[in-house]
């Protein structure tokens, strides 16, 4: 049998090399990008690590095992013939939530502090005068309530980085039986709206699932205290965007940050571009300069633990999509 590493060969040195032939076992080892050179030893393949190609991955049929690249498995609601496949599906979540959470921190701290404007300003060199009665648009973390939505380990890295700031921390769940450190309130999803009433600020950290989708809408918004900001740093379709314009335009949203869409790359007429009091960044939360090194890495200790017969990390629920 073979062992795919769809990777750039230049990202495996000498010790990346090393470890995975010492952890491939008895299997050959195939380490390429080349599609055609793939399909040529598509029967013998049956472990694939990398960014591979997701509508390839029904070419191998005798596949018991993808490590993926990146967290989000939404690529399966596009294939979905692939989710009773008996492959096991892992992914990088467990090394990937903190730069995740790090750049929600850069988008809420921001916002807050309408770093955007004086960033517009300094572009025009132009000093933007600030007064102690005259300061609307700067807010301070202290005191507010935050509102979690969705407590993986994105959820949670972003709990561990508020705790500092003196907020308030509520959050929301499928499991509110199990307690989380630091959050005073958990509520069901079923309840949202409910827990918007208690939040200044909302950070969602959802996969994209068919129950996730237009979570926040006009009455979750309408329902937010005052003042209010949201955050997304999950999937771009748990927001009603137009919802999300008609908040920030009405100022029942004194901001957001956003760092997903509903489409990607956003269209250059969406109307998301000229919303006031928003900030986009355009999908990087997840990104930094050693991700794919990282990636790589994260593949090649699940080898090991696959050739160790012990239990994989990462393992995604195919059917419940993350």
């Amino acid at each position: 049998m073979k062992l795919l590493m769809w990777i750039d060969s230049a990202l495996m040195d000498i010790a990346a090399n090393f470890k995975l032939q010492e952890y491939a076992g008895n299997r050959d080892v195939l380490i390429t990008t080349d599609i055609d050179l793939v399909l040529k030893s598509a029967v013998e393949i049956d472990i694939v690590l990398g960014d591979f190609p997701r509508e390839h991955l029904s070419s191998l049929p005798k596949l018991i095992w993808f490590q993926q690249f990146g967290t989000g498995v939404e690529w399966l609601s596009e294939h979905n013939y692939l989710i009773n496949a008996p492959f096991v599906l892992t992914n990088c979540s467990d090394d990937h939530h903190d730069v995740v959470a790090d750049h929600l921190m850069a988008l809420m701290l921001s916002v807050t502090r309408n770093i955007p404007q004086f960033v517009n300003s300094q572009s025009k060199n132009q000093w933007q005068p600030t007064s102690l009665t005259k300061c609307e648009n700067l807010f301070q973390l202290r005191g507010k309530t935050v509102l979690v939505v969705g407590l993986g380990s994105v959820g949670l890295a972003i709990i561990k980085r508020l705790v500092p700031f003196g907020v308030k921390i509520i959050g929301v769940r499928k499991n509110i039986t199990k307690s989380v450190k630091h959050v005073s309130k958990l509520f069901s999803v079923d309840e949202l709206d409910i827990a918007a009433k208690e939040a200044n600020i909302v950070v969602s950290s959802l996969p994209k699932t068919a129950e996730t989708s237009d979570l926040f809408n006009e009455g979750f918004f309408n329902a937010l205290a005052s003042p209010s900001f949201f955050f997304n740093i999950g999937r771009g379709n748990a927001v009603d965007e137009t919802a999300l314009i008609n908040a920030l335009e009405t100022g029942q949203l004194n901001g957001a940050g956003i760092d997903v869409t509903i489409e990607e790359p956003l269209n250059k007429e969406s109307s998301l571009w000229t919303t006031p009091n928003l900030l986009i960044t355009p999908h990087v939360g997840g990104t930094y300069n050693d991700v794919m090194k990282t990636w790589r890495d994260i593949a090649l200790d699940n080898l090991r633990l696959y050739q160790e017969g012990k239990e994989l990390r990462n393992v995604v629920d195919k059917k419940s999509g993350y």
